[in-house]
């Protein structure tokens, strides 16, 4: 057992930060402050740039998609990016892939019209047709 004693004092690397999520009862802030926690115990030490990197990637739709997208050069200022779309989503601002949706219709009306729109022909690309046959 000695010999596997050195794997307990390896300290988190960067593995460890992407396979990091946010708790769905946890606020930005939270994370953002445990995340920077376990960062810090990172050897080599990350550039804040890297880090910016990181903790972006941690994120699902659509703060992925957002924090990608901002220019913050600090990690301060992702958090505040991170809040703001958090606040947005409450808001209802920005829509949350998670929520289930429904349609709701008012008396007397279809879905048969829409139903109609969406179909489409199903064609046959392996048939032979006159255009694409070769003699």
């Amino acid at each position: 057992m000695r010999q596997y004693k050195f794997n307990i004092d390896v300290g988190p690397n960067w593995l460890s930060l992407q396979a990091m999520e946010k708790n769905n009862k946890e606020s930005i802030r939270e994370y953002a402050r445990r995340w920077s926690e376990v960062a810090v115990q990172v050897n080599p030490p990350m550039l804040e740039k890297k880090m910016i990197s990181l903790f972006s990637n941690t994120f699902k739709a659509p703060y992925f998609e957002y924090l990608v997208k901002s220019s913050a050069q600090h990690f301060t200022d992702l958090v505040v990016t991170a809040e703001r779309i958090e606040q947005d989503i409450g808001l209802g601002k920005i829509a949350d892939p998670t929520e289930k949706r429904t349609v709701s219709l008012k008396k007397g009306r279809t879905l048969k019209g829409v139903a109609k729109a969406l179909t489409l022909p199903i064609v046959n690309f392996f048939a032979p047709s006159p255009r694409n046959q070769l003699f």
